[in-house]
């Protein structure tokens, strides 16, 4: 009886074990890390003016990336060779302009299509105020779409290009 004994307590210190190390090498399982979040992106046309208000002839685009900084690309497809051309995003709207500039930027253009990066891994711009001041202002991916605003490209004194940015789309 004794040695029955023995042999029931050595199984049940073995089965014990077996089951101690199962659960534990499992345990990780249950809370995998999660993937990455997929970057968001979203784009808004640029229309022409004059004879081409209808037609589109780029697009500004705004994508997050993983470190929850953002890039904006404008793509233009009309634009005057070796001409210099402003870039102004600008609050409000086109019909209701505001006095904030939310970006100013300028290009040389080369009479084809081509890609411009107005803005590279940044999370904050400078806001020009009335009066030359200027206030740093959040710009991740969901800042950038709330905002009410519009995106003009221009060419000495004629506009090329305009199209809504954020939630005036």
């Amino acid at each position: 009886m004794l040695m029955f004994n023995k042999n029931t307590l050595l199984s049940g210190v073995v089965i014990a074990t077996v089951l101690g190390i199962t659960v534990s090498s499992c345990k990780d399982d249950d809370n995998p890390t999660p993937p990455p979040p997929t970057p968001r992106s979203k784009s808004f046309e640029l229309k022409g003016t004059g004879a081409d208000k209808d037609k589109k002839v780029g697009e500004i685009t705004i994508s997050e990336n993983t470190d929850s900084s953002v890039n904006v690309v404008l793509n233009l497809t009309k634009n005057i060779k070796d001409a210099d051309h402003g870039v102004y995003l600008i609050a409000g709207t086109a019909a209701a302009p505001k006095t904030d500039t939310l970006l100013k930027g300028t290009f040389k253009g080369t009479g084809a299509a081509l890609k411009i990066d107005l803005l590279t891994k940044v999370k904050s711009i400078k806001v020009s105020k009335p009066g030359g001041v200027q206030r740093d202002t959040a710009f991740k991916y969901n800042n950038a779409l709330e905002l009410s605003s519009y995106l003009k490209v221009m060419k000495a004194a004629d506009t090329i290009a305009i199209g809504s940015f954020g939630k005036s789309n």
